[in-house]
């Protein structure tokens, strides 16, 4: 009995341990920076937030599934840049195509990482690392290695346009989680996904196309970094080879903060919303206070590292339970 109570309360920590730890956080900053609790500094970490919130949530599916993306922030820069390009050369073509256009690229791209792990049996890690090159290397041959710049008004209104008050871009990462919400906890779809990260031998037996499952979570990673990457190229007003660089890391940081386990088969996108904005508080604070920018990636990095750490020392402890 001493035990399952043991287990319970570890449950309940790693549950609701982000939840207290950012309320915890936030108290504490706004006493060590006044600015921080400010209307415009939360408008504006929102709106910061968004963009890593939506390619965050379709990292969800993939964690959840078993598999790592790290190909992210290239198909958001690969995005933008075609976004832009499509509106702004010869006579241009509509937005919506354009952005069709970007949305479709995603998906290609996560349908060939989803075939490489899936069907070749290529780790998820070394898969989207190759990704990465060829991604940047398309993306140099389309841009020319230089920057795209323009005001376009319908992107600048997507990227920073307003809706009752409220961020135009947060309002599309809370639709997005909310969608993600209903298809991880109402579908078969979702079911399905978690069953191939939590037992893949299993799901099989059990009449799952593991394969199908595998390849469309990367499919909807990927189309959810394309998406991202045309809110960010909306609110910087250019499109650059190097707008994605680190949005990888901060993706899988804030699914793994929230609880996500890195094993697969667990996990929740409210919680990958709640290390989204962890993540997003350490960002602000530390540029609020004016802490060195490489110390930010020593950070996060060893937050990953610490996150890992105790989702792999948890479950050893509930294992020998």
């Amino acid at each position: 009995m001493k035990n399952k109570m043991g287990v319970l309360k570890k449950m309940n920590f790693r549950e609701y341990g982000v939840v207290i730890g950012f309320i915890l956080l936030c108290v504490v900053i706004s006493f060590a920076t006044p600015a921080f609790a400010t209307q415009k500094n939360i408008l504006n970490l929102l709106r910061q937030s968004s963009i890593i919130g939506i390619i965050a949530t379709g990292m969800t599916f993939v964690i959840i599934s078993g598999s790592f993306d790290i190909s992210v922030g290239a198909v958001a820069a690969l995005s933008g840049a075609v976004t832009m390009k499509l509106i702004t050369m010869g006579n241009g073509v509509p937005v919506a195509i354009a952005v069709l256009a970007a949305l479709g690229i995603g998906a290609v791209v996560g349908l060939i990482n989803g075939i490489a792990v899936a069907k070749i049996n290529v780790p998820s890690l070394i898969a989207t690392m190759a990704m990465v090159s060829v991604v940047k290397g398309s993306m140099l041959m389309f841009t020319g290695g230089y920057p795209i710049t323009r005001t376009i008004p319908v992107l600048d209104t997507i990227g920073n346009g307003y809706v009752a008050g409220i961020p135009i871009p947060v309002i599309i990462f809370a639709a997005t989680v909310a969608i993600a919400f209903i298809i991880l906890t109402k579908t078969r779809f979702g079911r399905y996904v978690y069953s191939v990260g939590g037992n893949e031998e299993a799901s099989k037996l059990n009449g799952i196309n593991v394969d199908s499952y595998k390849i469309k979570v990367f499919v909807i990673n990927a189309v959810l970094a394309a998406l991202a990457g045309i809110v960010l190229v909306g609110r910087m007003g250019t499109a650059s080879p190097a707008a994605g660089d680190g949005y990888d890391m901060d993706a899988i940081a804030s699914v793994v903060i929230g609880g996500t386990s890195v094993a697969g088969g667990s996990g929740s996108v409210l919680k990958t919303v709640i290390g989204v904005l962890l993540m997003s508080v350490i960002n602000n604070s530390f540029n609020l206070l004016g802490v060195d920018m490489y110390f930010q990636y020593i950070f996060k990095g060893l937050i990953i590292l610490i996150a890992v750490g105790a989702d792999s020392f948890s479950k050893k402890r509930l294992a020998s339970s």
